[in-house]
């Protein structure tokens, strides 16, 4: 059906000049225009709704009995890639949870594979249920003191606008390029406004000046937020704020203090990394907005927050509302207070119901084969991995802690032998170490890390954001050359280790970042793992493996370790062990 058709059809449904092809009877509509819910028939054609109020001609009447009817979700910064598995499989999780639109950014894979892997990515995220905006990643590498796999140009980036490949620029982490006035990022921000398109803001520890600089740039969302002090900051300024709820960051409860009726409307829900367990057993959007009604947040305020806002927020102008003229795609709520979800609807037509995708996928895009071929590291030896200390000095440690994916810069004594560090679990001290597997060059990076209690063995992950080279941690040498050498027998991923002995792994051959199996098989394979952390005396409850991931990231403070060494991001410049 051409578009004249298809428009006029939809008029002359709406005029009830001809029947709709679906309505809803019966049912309470949340609106979140006015926070309030109402009774009405809900009536669809051609995958939009066209009317709202007294409906009877339609193909197809649902009586809904009383239950909810709410706009979709979407979440307003996301990489797919943190999931572990593919475009196609990660739909299939969170399209049963009500996320009918994600705002994607595959700057994890483009630093492995550049171009081609963004392309790939949105190949693989094309005719689905889901949505995806895929937006064009700014920074790749996020900076330039550690080794990627690629990067991705400016002219790289005009290329993807000008195939319509991507909706908008990705987040800017390379906040000196910005304040500099470096001409490959400014060329970067500077097409994505002659789009007139969105920019995505990384606006980690950023101060007034900071902030004042983003907005002028056109950067005008903010996920990095993580006090009330912050949160408000950006509202100040103009800026939507992203309230994030991922596995290693969770910001939500400490930013809903300074939510009001005056600035809710400029409030999003994000999820920014989010593992497969997580999303499969606690949820994703849905997840933030059963936390906000926790602590006192209206529903339908919360609900505002994860479809309307986040639609405005990025130009969506036919999404997040239950309202003639916007698609219709929407959630059957049984129970409210608690986010109860029967029923997700696409276009008008169900897709999801109990907690399960119902429609039939196409079968997956194939990936290039240099993203299923990306573990090179130059081989080493257990000698390689011994990190000399002069005693009687302190060192720099890095300090973690569960639910943010900031570290903590702490000087502290550590136990030695023959000159050199020894883990400690006296002192919660780990040795960590990051090794450069993309280009084979030998370099490997030594610290000694604090807040992940291991009482014995090492874990170790090809996911180390953002540049994802090899990053392992670990209470003896052994443990944790077994490990970085097993990742290259598994093609990347993650894996579970004591001594020689691997107790469980994970097999990412998708740029070391993503599995090519199924949701479920990788689920069964995550608990798995779970199990042998506790065999190596890991007794938390939050997950070890994500925070690990972002201690090789030098773009969030205050201190990390690269493949080059240890990193002072509040002074951006590398810093030595003592």
């Amino acid at each position: 059906m051409n578009f004249e058709e298809n428009y006029k059809q939809q008029i002359f449904a709406s005029a009830k000049k001809e029947p709709a092809d679906l309505i809803l009877k019966n049912g309470k509509i949340i609106d979140v225009f006015n926070l309030e819910i109402y009774e009405a028939d809900v009536a669809i054609k051609n995958g939009q709704i066209v009317g709202i109020g007294a409906y009877e001609d339609g193909d197809t009447l649902l009586d809904l009995k009383g239950k909810y009817i709410s706009p979709s979700f979407i979440d307003g910064h996301v990489h797919i890639e943190s999931a572990m598995v593919t475009p196609e499989e990660f739909s299939k999780i969170v399209v049963p949870k009500g996320i009918t639109t994600v705002m994607a950014d595959p700057h994890e894979i483009a630093n492995v594979g550049g171009l081609k892997a963004v392309q790939y990515m949105v190949a693989a995220s094309k005719n689905l249920p889901l949505d995806v905006k895929m937006m064009a990643p700014s920074c790749v590498p996020a900076t330039s003191f550690e080794n990627s796999g690629s990067t991705l140009s400016s002219d790289e980036i005009e290329q993807l606008f000008d195939e319509q490949a991507v909706y908008g620029l990705g987040e800017v982490m390379d906040y000196p390029a910005v304040f500099s006035g470096d001409n490959e990022m400014l060329k970067k921000l500077m097409i994505a406004k002659k789009e007139g398109a969105g920019i995505d803001g990384h606006a980690a520890g950023l101060d007034e000046i900071g902030l004042n600089t983003y907005m002028t740039a056109g950067i005008r969302n903010d996920h990095e937020a993580v006090t009330a002090e912050e949160g408000k900051a950006r509202l100040q300024r103009g800026m939507y704020l992203l309230m994030r709820e991922g596995t290693a960051a969770k910001d939500v409860e400490a930013l809903l203090p300074i939510l009001t009726p005056a600035n809710a409307r400029r409030c999003v829900f994000s999820t920014d990394d989010k593992h497969l367990d997580d999303i499969i057993e606690f949820g994703s959007i849905d997840a933030n907005i059963r936390l906000a009604i926790k602590h006192g947040v209206d529903a339908i305020q919360a609900i505002q927050m994860a479809s309307l806002n986040a639609a405005e927020c990025f130009g969506l102008k036919e999404k997040g509302a239950i309202a003639p003229g916007y698609e219709a795609n929407f959630v059957i709520i049984s129970d409210l207070t608690q986010l109860v979800i029967d029923d997700v609807y696409v276009g008008g037509r169900k897709v999801a119901s109990d907690g399960k995708l119902i429609e039939q996928l196409r079968s997956p895009i194939q990936p290039p084969a240099s993203l299923t071929d990306s573990i090179r590291f130059a081989d080493f030896s257990m000698n390689d991995l011994a990190l000399p200390i002069e005693n009687g000095k302190p060192v720099h440690v890095i300090s973690t802690k569960p639910g943010s994916i900031i570290t903590e810069h702490l000087q502290e004594e550590v136990d030695t032998n023959n000159g050199y560090f020894l883990s400690s679990n006296q002192r919660g001290q780990l040795k960590q170490v990051v090794v450069e597997r993309h280009h084979a060059t030998g370099h490997i990076g030594l610290g000694v890390v604090k807040g992940i209690p291991l009482q014995r063995g090492a874990i170790v992950s090809t996911v180390a954001h953002d540049s994802h080279n090899i990053v392992a941690c670990g209470v003896d040498d052994q443990s944790l050359y077994t490990a970085i050498t097993h990742m290259k027998k598994i093609n990347g991923g993650i894996a579970v280790v004591d001594g020689e002995r691997i107790l469980a792994d994970l097999s990412l051959e998708l740029a070391g970042l993503m599995s090519l199996k199924s949701h479920q098989e990788v689920y069964q394979q995550l608990k798995e793992i779970d199990k042998a952390l506790v065999e190596i005396g890991f007794k938390e409850k939050w997950n070890p493996f994500i925070t690990l991931s972002f201690l090789a990231l030098p773009v969030i403070p205050a201190i990390k370790l690269t493949d080059t060494g240890l990193f002072n991001v509040v002074e951006f410049k590398h810093m030595s062990i003592q």
